[in-house]
């Protein structure tokens, strides 16, 4: 054979193998499964949320290739819903397709290895020596990685959580702690694994101590239980009403007369609040519309109010709907220091103010129900001291004005607070609320 021969021979075997390839690239591509597609997802994520940290560790701004995909992977969250993103997932195509292939495309250059000291790879390797998540999709895990990272750095407003937990759910990726293999309910080994994985990090522009990575897991749970449609108030609900001691008061609730019930206080009601996926007021408005459709409710709950804000807002939020009863519950906020030497209010402002709110109530033939507060275990003194005198002023009320009275604060304090408290040991939890509803409605069954 010649070397010309031999040159033509060569050749033609290269080009029969690039056709090759390209028939087999076609094949693949055409017949990539959804798993494939959603790995890939979940991939990019990560590699771009980690070129995100990259930057914010270094103080610097993304390069420009870099800061394309963050641009592109930022609208494609807020942009496409869960069901889109589901949709590409299983078929390729759909409404989202173009901007999910844009973003894959932006990524594909990029390049951002994992460290032993990463985060998001800590995390995943933690759950990886869990026996209790032995069962995930590890390629899926990526995804939970980058949403991890997102939200460890802190600086995320809730809506960009929402939509992050939103993407995770479309992609199939475990976002809950049920998701997981893990039990929300047992807070010592939530927080064993969360120290494992933070022992595996370096030095961070955000926290990494065990507490973070922690407080991270529990608000992807809580926000993914919350928007992802996975639990609600009615939910909620719907598992009190199996509660044998909540099935013992439906004939009293079943008997009430048609009502009008307010719930006037700060963040331990107010429904917006990242620690439950619904507070107690909501939760109680879901169990009436499923045992006496003649009681109405309404919360008025606002995170940060003190006694003092409440009352200015009570002829809007609260007497102009008119309510035929009204619980009322302050004292976290009016008793906080917040690194002061004194505290928001002192237990006589926080008396005068509780006095003018009964006062305000009783003007409209609006029955009153006194709440007592519990002790926050991440206070600690002087907040205890100030609390304590508090709830003793609005017992005083109670007796002088003759309201209605239920002590939530000694049934918390009486309980097991890693229970009973959401992790920053602040608000409560979704097991805090539910204790607090069935008291609730224990009350209205006695006290109808």
């Amino acid at each position: 054979m010649t070397k010309s021969d031999n040159l033509h021979w060569q050749l033609a075997i290269a080009g029969l193998s690039l056709i090759t390839a390209l028939l087999t690239f076609s094949s693949c591509s055409c017949e990539e499964s959804p798993r494939n597609r959603a790995q890939a997802l979940a991939r990019e994520s990560l590699k771009m949320a980690r070129l995100e940290q990259q930057a914010v560790a270094c103080g610097l701004a993304l390069e420009s290739k870099a800061r394309i995909a963050d641009s592109l992977f930022m609208q494609m969250v807020r942009k496409i819903d869960q069901s889109q993103i589901r949709e590409f997932v299983q078929t390729g195509g759909g409404q989202g397709r173009e901007a999910i292939e844009a973003f894959l495309e932006a990524c594909r250059p990029l390049d951002f290895p994992a460290s032993g000291e990463d985060p998001a790879e800590a995390i995943i390797s933690g759950l990886k020596e869990a026996p209790e998540s032995k069962d995930l999709d590890w390629d899926l895990m990526q995804a939970y990685g980058a949403a991890f990272l997102l939200v460890l750095e802190g600086r995320r407003e809730l809506d960009l959580r929402i939509e992050i937990s939103s993407f995770l759910l479309g992609l199939g990726c475990p976002v809950t702690f049920a998701d997981l293999g893990l039990s929300s309910e047992d807070s010592s080994r939530l927080q064993e694994l969360a120290a494992q994985a933070a022992e595996l990090t370096g030095m961070q522009p955000f926290g990494t101590k065990p507490f973070d990575f922690f407080i991270t897991m529990q608000r992807l749970n809580d926000v993914a239980s919350r928007f992802g449609r996975r639990e609600d108030a009615n939910s909620m609900a719907a598992g009190l009403l199996q509660n044998e001691e909540v099935k013992r008061l439906l004939p009293g609730l079943r008997e009430m007369e048609p009502a009008y019930i307010g719930f006037l206080g700060d963040s331990q009601m107010d429904n917006r609040h990242w620690s439950s996926p619904a507070h107690y007021p909501n939760i109680l408005a879901a169990v009436f519309e499923q045992v006496n459709s003649g009681i109405t409710v309404f919360n008025a709950g606002v995170g940060g109010d003190d006694s003092g804000e409440g009352l200015a807002r009570i002829e809007r939020d609260v007497i102009s709907r008119e309510p035929d009863i009204c619980f009322v519950s302050f004292g976290g906020n009016d008793c906080a220091h917040w690194g002061r030497d004194h505290p928001t209010l002192s237990p006589e402002e926080f008396h005068e103010n509780i006095k003018e709110i009964v006062r305000r109530l009783d003007e409209i033939s609006c029955r009153v129900v006194l709440m007592t507060y519990p002790m926050i275990p991440e206070f600690g003194e002087p907040e205890d001291r100030v609390l304590t005198e508090m709830n003793e002023k609005l017992a005083q009320v109670r007796d002088v004005m003759h309201t209605g009275w239920l002590d939530p604060g000694g049934l918390i304090d009486s309980g097991d607070s890693r229970r009973l408290f959401a992790v920053d040991m602040i608000h409560f939890s979704p097991e805090g609320h539910r204790l607090i509803a069935t008291k609730v409605l224990e009350y209205l069954s006695r006290n109808n």
